[in-house]
């Protein structure tokens, strides 16, 4: 049986949105993500009970990778809706459907289903669950701050926070959103964009 990674999530609170334009987005963001990683993918990552997707990545690394890629995109967009991811290393013991992620199945997509619909209070947003102990807690860890860090950024400024984040100069930044330079570093200084991105590459390094 081949032990895959696995990468699952779902829209929290799907059911406040409206439906239609919930899905446009979704399904859109997840079809940009295919296009950008689709060198690290296996079987696409695939939306498939409307607020739910999954898909089968070439390494752990590349799991974080679409993780980040998905995060930053809703930033960049401005999209009002969070994911819930769950990332496991599993058997599959079907045949892998390169063109879709349907019609598979194995022990370790019944777990990552497992993880994902569990949805007790104080459920972490991003779980991991790896046969390197190490790893898989050191992830989980690094994730529950991320997740801590990111929760204090609005949408409102996620074109703004994306823009920090690609671009260290404040002024260019700036004659982009009209700002001035001390407006900017005020900002990023106050939504740690240099903690995220110091966090963001002991992340990738620990998924090497």
């Amino acid at each position: 049986m081949a032990q895959r990674h696995i990468l699952m999530g779902d829209i929290i609170g799907s059911s406040k949105h409206d439906v239609r334009q919930l899905r446009k987005e979704f399904m859109g963001l997840v079809s940009l993500c295919n296009q950008k990683l689709e060198h690290d993918i296996i079987s696409p990552y695939t939306v498939t009970l409307g607020d739910e997707f999954q898909g089968i990545a070439t390494s752990l690394h590349a799991v974080i990778e679409a993780i980040f890629y998905m995060e930053e995109t809703i930033l960049r967009k401005g999209l009002e809706f969070k994911i819930r991811y769950v990332a496991v290393h599993g058997a599959i013991d079907t045949p892998i459907n390169r063109l879709k992620a349907h019609t598979m199945m194995g022990a370790g997509l019944t777990k990552a289903r497992k993880v994902l619909t569990d949805k007790r209070r104080g459920e972490p947003r991003f779980r991991f669950d790896l046969p390197d102990a190490h790893t898989m807690n050191q992830l989980n860890r690094l994730f529950l701050v991320l997740d801590g860090l990111t929760g204090r950024w609005d949408a409102e400024d996620g074109l703004l926070i994306f823009d920090m984040l690609a671009n260290p100069h404040n002024e260019e930044v700036g004659v982009m959103h009209v700002k001035n330079r001390t407006q900017i570093w005020k900002r990023r200084r106050h939504l740690l964009i240099e903690e995220y991105r110091a966090l963001k590459e002991a992340i990738m390094e620990l998924g090497q």
